[in-house]
Protein backbone atom coordinates (compact mmCIF):
# COMPACT_ATOMS: atom_id res chain seq x y z
CA UNK A 1 0.00 0.00 0.00
CA UNK A 2 2.80 2.42 0.84
CA UNK A 3 4.50 1.50 -2.43
CA UNK A 4 1.29 2.32 -4.35
CA UNK A 5 0.99 5.77 -2.70
CA UNK A 6 4.61 6.51 -3.48
CA UNK A 7 4.02 5.60 -7.10
CA UNK A 8 0.97 7.90 -7.29
CA UNK A 9 2.95 10.79 -5.78
CA UNK A 10 5.77 10.28 -8.29
CA UNK A 11 3.27 10.23 -11.14
CA UNK A 12 1.61 13.45 -9.96
CA UNK A 13 5.00 15.18 -9.61
CA UNK A 14 6.02 14.09 -13.12
CA UNK A 15 2.75 15.43 -14.59
CA UNK A 16 3.22 18.76 -12.75
CA UNK A 17 6.77 19.20 -14.09
CA UNK A 18 5.63 18.33 -17.61
CA UNK A 19 2.86 20.98 -17.45
CA UNK A 20 5.31 23.63 -16.27
CA UNK A 21 7.68 22.82 -19.14
CA UNK A 22 4.85 23.11 -21.67
CA UNK A 23 3.79 26.50 -20.25
CA UNK A 24 7.36 27.81 -20.47
CA UNK A 25 7.61 26.62 -24.06
CA UNK A 26 4.34 28.31 -24.98
CA UNK A 27 5.51 31.54 -23.36
CA UNK A 28 8.71 31.52 -25.44
CA UNK A 29 6.72 30.95 -28.64
CA UNK A 30 4.43 33.89 -27.82
CA UNK A 31 7.49 36.08 -27.25
CA UNK A 32 8.76 35.10 -30.67
CA UNK A 33 5.45 35.99 -32.26
CA UNK A 34 5.22 39.43 -30.67
CA UNK A 35 8.66 40.47 -31.99
CA UNK A 36 10.79 40.19 -28.86
CA UNK A 37 12.78 37.32 -30.33
CA UNK A 38 13.83 36.26 -33.77
CA UNK A 39 13.99 32.74 -35.15
CA UNK A 40 17.34 31.74 -36.64
CA UNK A 41 17.30 28.22 -38.02
CA UNK A 42 15.80 25.98 -35.36
CA UNK A 43 16.75 28.13 -32.36
CA UNK A 44 15.32 31.17 -30.64
CA UNK A 45 17.61 34.11 -29.99
CA UNK A 46 16.78 37.41 -28.27
CA UNK A 47 16.33 40.19 -30.84
CA UNK A 48 18.84 43.02 -30.52
CA UNK A 49 17.02 46.25 -29.69
CA UNK A 50 20.02 48.57 -29.79
CA UNK A 51 23.70 48.53 -30.71
CA UNK A 52 24.79 51.43 -28.52
CA UNK A 53 27.04 49.25 -26.33
CA UNK A 54 29.16 48.23 -29.31
CA UNK A 55 32.86 48.99 -28.85
CA UNK A 56 35.31 48.05 -31.59
CA UNK A 57 38.74 48.89 -32.88
CA UNK A 58 40.08 48.68 -36.39
CA UNK A 59 38.89 50.00 -39.75
CA UNK A 60 35.29 49.77 -40.84
CA UNK A 61 34.70 47.59 -43.92
CA UNK A 62 32.03 48.24 -46.54
CA UNK A 63 30.13 46.30 -49.20
CA UNK A 64 27.59 47.60 -51.71
CA UNK A 65 24.47 45.81 -53.00
CA UNK A 66 25.85 45.52 -56.53
CA UNK A 67 27.68 43.01 -58.71
CA UNK A 68 31.42 42.40 -58.48
CA UNK A 69 33.54 41.20 -61.40
CA UNK A 70 35.90 38.30 -60.85
CA UNK A 71 38.73 39.35 -63.18
CA UNK A 72 38.73 43.14 -63.49
CA UNK A 73 37.84 44.12 -59.93
CA UNK A 74 37.94 40.87 -57.96
CA UNK A 75 35.44 39.48 -55.50
CA UNK A 76 35.42 40.87 -51.92
CA UNK A 77 37.27 38.58 -49.51
CA UNK A 78 35.93 36.65 -46.53
CA UNK A 79 32.39 37.99 -46.94
CA UNK A 80 30.66 35.01 -45.36
CA UNK A 81 32.96 34.86 -42.31
CA UNK A 82 32.07 38.36 -41.02
CA UNK A 83 29.06 39.96 -39.38
CA UNK A 84 27.55 42.56 -41.69
CA UNK A 85 25.04 45.30 -40.93
CA UNK A 86 22.96 47.20 -43.43
CA UNK A 87 21.71 50.76 -43.73
CA UNK A 88 18.26 50.71 -45.26
CA UNK A 89 14.94 52.53 -45.40
CA UNK A 90 11.97 50.72 -43.88
CA UNK A 91 9.40 50.62 -46.66
CA UNK A 92 6.49 50.46 -44.23
CA UNK A 93 7.42 53.31 -41.89
CA UNK A 94 9.73 55.37 -44.10
CA UNK A 95 12.35 55.39 -41.31
CA UNK A 96 16.05 54.76 -41.90
CA UNK A 97 17.41 51.85 -39.90
CA UNK A 98 20.54 49.84 -39.20
CA UNK A 99 20.07 46.10 -38.87
CA UNK A 100 21.91 42.82 -39.05
CA UNK A 101 22.23 41.96 -42.73
CA UNK A 102 21.25 38.56 -44.08
CA UNK A 103 23.37 38.71 -47.20
CA UNK A 104 22.15 36.95 -50.31
CA UNK A 105 25.10 35.99 -52.51
CA UNK A 106 24.71 34.70 -56.06
CA UNK A 107 27.10 34.02 -58.92
CA UNK A 108 26.60 34.38 -62.64
CA UNK A 109 28.07 35.56 -65.92
CA UNK A 110 27.79 39.08 -67.36
CA UNK A 111 27.49 38.84 -71.14
CA UNK A 112 28.19 42.54 -71.58
CA UNK A 113 31.44 42.48 -69.61
CA UNK A 114 32.31 38.91 -70.57
CA UNK A 115 33.16 38.08 -66.94
CA UNK A 116 32.02 35.91 -64.08
CA UNK A 117 30.24 38.01 -61.47
CA UNK A 118 29.30 37.87 -57.79
CA UNK A 119 26.06 39.60 -56.80
CA UNK A 120 25.53 40.73 -53.21
CA UNK A 121 22.20 41.93 -51.88
CA UNK A 122 19.89 41.47 -48.88
CA UNK A 123 16.21 41.05 -48.09
CA UNK A 124 15.82 44.86 -48.11
CA UNK A 125 15.75 46.32 -51.61
CA UNK A 126 16.29 49.79 -50.11
CA UNK A 127 19.67 48.84 -48.59
CA UNK A 128 22.32 51.43 -49.51
CA UNK A 129 25.37 49.69 -48.06
CA UNK A 130 26.61 46.89 -45.84
CA UNK A 131 29.33 47.42 -43.24
CA UNK A 132 31.06 45.93 -40.24
CA UNK A 133 30.15 47.31 -36.84
CA UNK A 134 31.34 50.65 -35.44
CA UNK A 135 31.34 52.23 -31.99
CA UNK A 136 27.92 53.08 -30.51
CA UNK A 137 26.06 52.05 -33.64
CA UNK A 138 22.34 52.74 -33.20
CA UNK A 139 19.55 50.58 -34.60
CA UNK A 140 17.30 53.63 -35.06
CA UNK A 141 19.46 56.56 -36.23
CA UNK A 142 18.11 60.10 -36.08
CA UNK A 143 17.38 61.39 -39.59
CA UNK A 144 17.79 65.11 -40.36
CA UNK A 145 17.59 65.11 -44.14
CA UNK A 146 17.64 62.67 -47.05
CA UNK A 147 17.89 62.50 -50.82
CA UNK A 148 19.30 65.98 -51.40
CA UNK A 149 21.36 66.92 -54.48
CA UNK A 150 24.27 69.26 -53.84
CA UNK A 151 25.76 70.83 -56.95
CA UNK A 152 28.68 73.27 -57.13
CA UNK A 153 27.89 76.76 -55.84
CA UNK A 154 25.17 75.32 -53.58
CA UNK A 155 24.86 75.32 -49.79
CA UNK A 156 22.87 72.79 -47.80
CA UNK A 157 22.20 73.96 -44.22
CA UNK A 158 20.70 71.72 -41.55
CA UNK A 159 20.11 71.74 -37.78
CA UNK A 160 20.87 69.02 -35.25
CA UNK A 161 20.14 69.44 -31.54
CA UNK A 162 19.91 73.21 -31.90
CA UNK A 163 23.24 73.56 -33.70
CA UNK A 164 23.60 74.78 -37.27
CA UNK A 165 25.67 72.86 -39.82
CA UNK A 166 26.22 73.31 -43.52
CA UNK A 167 27.49 71.43 -46.54
CA UNK A 168 28.93 73.56 -49.35
CA UNK A 169 30.01 72.44 -52.80
CA UNK A 170 32.46 73.99 -55.23
CA UNK A 171 33.41 73.07 -58.77
CA UNK A 172 32.91 74.04 -62.41
CA UNK A 173 30.15 72.97 -64.78
CA UNK A 174 31.54 72.15 -68.22
CA UNK A 175 29.52 72.15 -71.44
CA UNK A 176 29.90 69.80 -74.43
CA UNK A 177 32.57 72.02 -75.95
CA UNK A 178 34.69 72.07 -72.79
CA UNK A 179 33.73 75.60 -71.71
CA UNK A 180 32.95 76.57 -68.12
CA UNK A 181 29.29 77.53 -67.81
CA UNK A 182 28.61 80.84 -66.02
CA UNK A 183 26.35 81.02 -62.98
CA UNK A 184 23.75 82.93 -65.00
CA UNK A 185 23.37 79.97 -67.40
CA UNK A 186 23.07 77.49 -64.54
CA UNK A 187 20.25 79.46 -62.92
CA UNK A 188 18.13 78.85 -66.03
CA UNK A 189 18.65 75.08 -65.82
CA UNK A 190 16.79 72.57 -63.68
CA UNK A 191 18.59 70.21 -61.32
CA UNK A 192 17.81 67.38 -63.72
CA UNK A 193 19.48 69.27 -66.57
CA UNK A 194 22.49 70.08 -64.42
CA UNK A 195 22.80 66.36 -63.62
CA UNK A 196 23.67 65.65 -67.26
CA UNK A 197 26.59 68.07 -67.29
CA UNK A 198 30.24 67.41 -66.51
CA UNK A 199 31.61 68.79 -63.24
CA UNK A 200 35.32 69.43 -62.77
CA UNK A 201 37.16 69.79 -59.45
CA UNK A 202 34.17 68.99 -57.26
CA UNK A 203 34.84 69.67 -53.57
CA UNK A 204 32.43 69.26 -50.67
CA UNK A 205 33.06 71.16 -47.43
CA UNK A 206 31.54 70.76 -43.97
CA UNK A 207 30.86 73.68 -41.62
CA UNK A 208 30.13 73.24 -37.90
CA UNK A 209 29.63 75.62 -34.94
CA UNK A 210 32.76 77.24 -33.54
CA UNK A 211 34.15 78.49 -36.85
CA UNK A 212 34.90 74.93 -37.98
CA UNK A 213 35.01 74.53 -41.75
CA UNK A 214 37.02 72.10 -43.89
CA UNK A 215 36.89 70.01 -47.05
CA UNK A 216 35.70 66.43 -46.52
CA UNK A 217 35.94 65.02 -50.06
CA UNK A 218 37.15 65.96 -53.54
CA UNK A 219 36.27 64.34 -56.88
CA UNK A 220 38.40 65.40 -59.90
CA UNK A 221 35.62 64.90 -62.44
CA UNK A 222 31.94 63.92 -62.37
CA UNK A 223 30.28 62.95 -65.66
CA UNK A 224 26.48 62.93 -65.99
CA UNK A 225 25.81 62.16 -62.32
CA UNK A 226 24.11 64.21 -59.61
CA UNK A 227 26.19 64.56 -56.40
CA UNK A 228 23.83 63.48 -53.66
CA UNK A 229 23.45 63.49 -49.91
CA UNK A 230 21.65 60.19 -49.42
CA UNK A 231 21.21 60.76 -45.70
CA UNK A 232 22.31 63.02 -42.85
CA UNK A 233 21.61 62.52 -39.15
CA UNK A 234 23.04 60.81 -36.08
CA UNK A 235 24.09 57.15 -36.32
CA UNK A 236 26.17 56.83 -33.16
CA UNK A 237 24.10 58.77 -30.62
CA UNK A 238 26.64 61.49 -29.82
CA UNK A 239 24.46 64.38 -31.00
CA UNK A 240 26.77 65.21 -33.92
CA UNK A 241 25.99 64.72 -37.62
CA UNK A 242 26.94 61.69 -39.67
CA UNK A 243 26.62 61.47 -43.47
CA UNK A 244 25.99 58.99 -46.26
CA UNK A 245 26.91 60.37 -49.70
CA UNK A 246 26.73 59.17 -53.29
CA UNK A 247 29.54 60.93 -55.15
CA UNK A 248 29.91 58.70 -58.18
CA UNK A 249 32.14 60.07 -60.94
CA UNK A 250 30.41 58.28 -63.81
CA UNK A 251 26.83 57.17 -64.52
CA UNK A 252 27.83 53.49 -64.67
CA UNK A 253 29.62 53.65 -61.33
CA UNK A 254 28.49 53.90 -57.73
CA UNK A 255 30.69 55.53 -55.08
CA UNK A 256 29.25 55.55 -51.56
CA UNK A 257 30.87 57.43 -48.67
CA UNK A 258 30.13 57.01 -44.96
CA UNK A 259 31.20 59.83 -42.65
CA UNK A 260 30.97 59.40 -38.87
CA UNK A 261 31.35 62.01 -36.15
CA UNK A 262 34.22 62.12 -33.67
CA UNK A 263 33.23 64.16 -30.61
CA UNK A 264 36.82 64.14 -29.31
CA UNK A 265 38.14 66.07 -32.32
CA UNK A 266 36.96 69.67 -32.17
CA UNK A 267 38.85 70.72 -35.31
CA UNK A 268 37.53 67.95 -37.58
CA UNK A 269 34.50 66.37 -35.89
CA UNK A 270 33.33 64.64 -39.10
CA UNK A 271 35.59 61.94 -40.55
CA UNK A 272 35.39 59.51 -43.44
CA UNK A 273 34.81 56.04 -42.00
CA UNK A 274 34.70 54.17 -45.31
CA UNK A 275 34.01 54.53 -49.01
CA UNK A 276 33.68 52.11 -51.89
CA UNK A 277 33.65 52.74 -55.64
CA UNK A 278 32.30 50.03 -57.96
CA UNK A 279 32.35 50.46 -61.76
CA UNK A 280 30.17 48.25 -63.92
CA UNK A 281 30.58 49.75 -67.38
CA UNK A 282 31.14 47.56 -70.45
Amino acid sequence: MKTTNLTKRSLILAIFLLMMACQNGAKQNLEALDGSAEITGDTLQPASQDFTETKISGPLEMLLPVQYRKESTGYPKNVESKDWYEFYKDEKTGDWKIGKAKLQIAYGFDECAGEDIMIIKSEHETAVMFFTTFNNMSQNPVTILEDKPIFPQQNLPFNLNGNEYQLSALGSFIDDEGHILPISALKEMSEEEQGYLRIDDYTLSFKAPGNVSYSIVSIPQIISVTPQVIWAGDMNGDGLPDLVLNLSDFYEAIHIFLFLSDKDDLEKPLKKAADLNIVNDC
